[in-house]
């Protein structure tokens, strides 16, 4: 039934949207409507339910040299932009350019839409292109990338909201260098081709119907012989992985409730081989050919109580197929070792699993908030409730990265750099509460926010000790479930005094505690703070931020007694790195309307400084981050039309 009914949605707004142009041209354009003010919000540096790699989401606000993203202000495509699903009507475009002298870096900007008589137009190409630099203390540190991006898209749209876009992008990124890992990066490209639609009906209670899809090709290779001296035995990475989302929905209002009822599907798969010796020959199956499946339903209700307070509530029941095709797929032989074992025999030897790989799961989650507004609808407080299931990712279920021992099959040595997902691990299970408020009047603009998080089976990267779950003692690297508590603090302030200056703060700290082991969970952000002062007057502006970063003394730093997550793994240091303050600023200037011109500094003194989170997007069993950039000069120009 769900698939006849989206089959249903998509053949309507596909029928649909060849007359949208048409109904554009003779229907008349809506009023504008007066924006509601805005209500200041607090930027969360840490999100727990977002899995590995988006519990610490990219930062465009520090050093670009130290993660994929990054920079003073961002990137010109940060982490994850997408086009607006509509541009805005007539013919709009960008062109811009900027470098920094932190790891010479250089990026450039074109992007222009034309929006006519209900169709539109679109296409936009980026490029950028970075390289190694040297840290405060003179060390070399081994950086770059190359990357390039195309777009292009068309659609329809008209008055009631009604549209049809159709967007294709294609990414890659090619000679990508890290500090401190074994391996670098050939290539790394993505195709995406993705559809947003929405559909104005009048079906009684029923306002519009919607249907969005998107499917993502991804190619990647990494070896230890490229970019740097070969170290032991040559090994090159190949991994692939498609990710196909498709969601359908209708939107009504019945009385004082806006509601939504949808299905929405999500399909990770990912195959991966290491290739290793003279010739290159298969080793390890890293990923052999795991899926995994989820299927949704989602109820999305807002209720009205009053002109000034409303109820939000959702319900999603996902049913979730995970499956591994290559179960028994076996590497070659390994010299001095014998034949790579499977993934059957590792997740046996490991965690006494006997299964076929295929795991079926239903989860329920839920969410309950209650937000009122207050002082003319110039502030709103808010508190809620939630239960989040994240099912593990293909990586943590069947990831068998396998290396031989350092002191051959009986004597696991000092350091163990196998992996071994855990196909049978339980989905974590997030029940979070939060409170919190934004207001903003007399100058003034503030907002906090506080939540916490008990997690059942919170997905944790771990060493194998012999631990309940884990048949093994030799130190491989493993995924387990443990009990878990995640807490954090967010806070905002900025006041506007007169003749254009204003100042500002915002905060944050964040805990996380493994209640299993009585141990700190791994790349937890460490206590920041932002103190900002700026002024902006006719066409020019100026703005200066003083970063605080605490050490992270709540650390797992070490791979003999945790996951040595928050250390190099080879020793127990009680810190991943010490805590730092750099100051930065920025000039902006204006010289015409459309055309902005930004001058600034970056760790104007200097400082030798290190990340604590690592966000270099490459998996090795001990994570790494390099020393920042020291001072940088950087300048930016951005043309609209």
């Amino acid at each position: 039934m769900a698939g006849v009914g989206i089959g249903l949605a998509l053949t309507g707004i596909l029928l649909a949207g060849t007359a949208l142009a048409a109904d554009a041209a003779r229907k008349p354009a809506a009023p504008a409507a007066t924006p509601a003010p805005a209500i200041p919000t607090t930027e969360p540096l840490y999100n727990p339910t977002g899995g590995p790699d988006q519990r610490n989401p990219f930062r465009t606000d520090i050093a670009q040299c130290s993660q994929w993203y990054g920079g003073p202000a961002g990137t010109l495509t940060p982490a994850g932009a997408q086009p607006p699903a509509v541009p805005m009507p007539g013919i709009h475009g960008m062109v811009a350019s900027g470098g920094s002298s932190a790891c010479g870096r250089w990026e450039a900007l074109g992007q222009a839409s034309i929006f006519k008589d209900g169709a539109f137009l679109r296409a936009m190409h980026y490029r950028e292109k970075a390289s190694s630099y040297t840290a405060p203390g003179g060390a070399n540190v081994p950086y770059g990338h190359e990357r390039s991006v195309y777009s292009g898209g068309f659609g329809f749209a008209r008055p009631d909201g009604s549209f049809l876009a159709l967007d294709a992008t294609r990414a890659e990124k090619h000679d990508i260098r890290y500090a401190g890992a074994p391996l670098d990066t050939r290539y790394f490209d993505a195709t995406t081709l993705m559809l947003r639609s929405r559909l104005a009906v009048d079906m009684g209670q029923v306002r519009a119907l919607r249907f969005n899809a998107s499917w993502t090709d991804f190619d990647r290779e990494n070896d230890n012989f490229s970019y740097r001296p070969l170290v032991g035995a040559a090994t090159r990475a190949r991994f692939h992985r498609q990710v196909t989302t498709l969601d359908a929905a209708a939107d009504g209002r019945s009385g004082a409730l806006d509601w939504s009822l949808g299905f929405a599907f999500r399909q990770d798969h990912r195959d991966a081989t290491r290739y290793q010796g003279p010739a290159l020959a298969a080793q390890s199956p890293v990923v052999a050919d795991g899926t995994v499946s989820i299927y949704g339903l989602v109820a999305d209700g807002k209720y009205a109580l009053s002109a000034g307070n409303r109820v939000i509530v959702q319900a999603k029941l996902d049913i979730v197929s995970a499956t591994l095709d290559g179960m028994d797929r076996a590497g070659l032989v390994t010299p001095g070792f014998g034949a790579t074992p499977t993934p059957r025999a590792l997740f046996a030897a490991t965690y006494g699993y006997g299964g076929s790989g295929a795991e079926i799961e239903l989860n329920l989650g839920a969410t309950l908030r209650y937000e009122q507004d207050f002082d003319a609808v110039r502030g709103r407080w808010f508190a809620g409730l939630k239960r989040v299931v994240r099912t593990a990712d293909p990586r943590e279920r069947y990831f068998v990265s396998f290396t031989p021992p350092s002191g051959g099959a009986l004597n696991p040595g000092p350091i163990h750099r196998t992996w071994i997902g855990n196909p049978g691990l339980e989905p974590e299970q997030h029940h979070i509460a939060e409170l919190g408020f934004g207001w903003s009047g007399g100058g003034w603009e503030i907002a906090g926010r506080a939540y916490g998080d008990r997690v059942t089976d919170f997905i944790l990267w771990d060493r194998a000790r012999g631990q309940s779950g884990v048949t093994r003692a030799d130190l491989v690297n493993v995924f387990r479930n443990v009990d878990a508590l995640i807490a954090g603090l967010e806070g905002k302030l900025r006041y506007r005094l007169a003749h254009g200056f204003w100042l500002g703060a915002d905060g944050w700290l964040t805990y996380g505690e493994n209640l299993t082991d009585r141990s700190a969970i791994a790349q937890i952000p460490a206590a920041e703070a932002h103190l900002r002062a700026g002024w902006a007057q006719g066409q020019f502006d100026i703005e200066a931020r003083w970063r605080l970063v605490a050490t992270q003394d709540r650390v797992d730093s070490f791979f003999r007694t945790g996951s040595g997550t928050d250390g190099t793994g080879l020793a127990g240091a009680p810190a991943r790195a010490p805590g730092f303050a750099t100051l930065d600023a920025a000039l902006g200037w204006k010289p015409l309307p459309n055309l902005k011109v930004t001058l600034g500094v970056e760790n104007i003194f200097d400082r030798r400084y290190r990340e604590h989170i690592e966000r270099t997007d490459i998996d090795d069993p001990f994570t790494f981050n390099p020393t920042a950039p020291g001072r940088s000069v950087y300048a930016r120009a951005v043309g609209r039309f």
